[in-house]
């Protein structure tokens, strides 16, 4: 009997004069919708599917590619260090011990 569309209240989709139904917060478009949503543990079960998944793909690309096409370079004397005006002589702890006295001053 209704008209589908033309309402005279457009959003709650009912024409002038026509009776309000006790229930109309729950029967009007409005209305909140209670979705299902899954508990934790299946949540948690998901992503540990998910890393797990993630995981098998990253492995099995890293053993399925290839061995590289060509051959380290090899420099002798510490890597070229000497050549390239390094400091050969220079240890992690003597930069540390240089670097706290820097601090120090």
């Amino acid at each position: 009997d209704r008209p589908q569309r033309g309402w005279w209240d457009r959003q709650n989709r009912r024409n002038f004069g026509e009776p309000v139904p006790e229930q109309i917060e729950i029967l009007n478009m409005w209305a909140p919708t209670q979705y299902w949503s899954p508990g934790w543990k299946m949540v948690g079960k998901m992503w540990c599917g998910f890393i797990l998944t993630l995981g098998t793909v990253f492995f099995v690309i890293s053993k399925a590619r290839g061995e590289r096409p060509y051959v380290r370079a090899f420099y002798p004397y510490g890597g070229l260090k000497e050549e390239l005006g390094g400091v050969p002589s220079r240890t992690m702890a003597k930069s540390i011990e240089e670097a706290a006295l820097e601090v120090k001053k």
